[in-house]
């Protein structure tokens, strides 16, 4: 007999400690859990964020240059034509090669 009583006494002792009765989240914000209701809400933005920090941090990963932005290799070979290491033509074949 002890064996069944235990548990059933363990289990249920939390429904006897509260002497309002076993509702007392109901009374958490303007007397029915009104603000229960904005849980959804909140949890919405949060895997929004988490979406938008995923996407973020892929692009970061990226390792195409950017559209309008010259390559470092591309820069440097221009820097090159202006200090006058190379001539024209060998620019103009270096610079067809990079491109592709």
């Amino acid at each position: 007999m002890l064996r069944v009583v235990t548990p059933i006494i363990a289990f249920a002792s939390p429904a006897f400690a509260d002497t309002d009765g076993y509702g007392h989240m109901m009374d958490w914000s303007f007397g029915y859990g009104f603000g229960m209701m904005f849980g959804p809400i909140l949890w919405l933005i949060v895997l929004g964020l988490i979406v938008a920090g995923i996407i973020w941090f892929v692009r970061r990963l990226d390792h195409v240059a950017p559209i309008g932005r010259k390559s470092d290799a591309l820069s440097e070979l221009d820097l090159r034509l202006a200090r006058g290491e190379i001539d024209a033509d060998d620019y103009a074949a270096r610079k067809k090669l990079l491109e592709g």
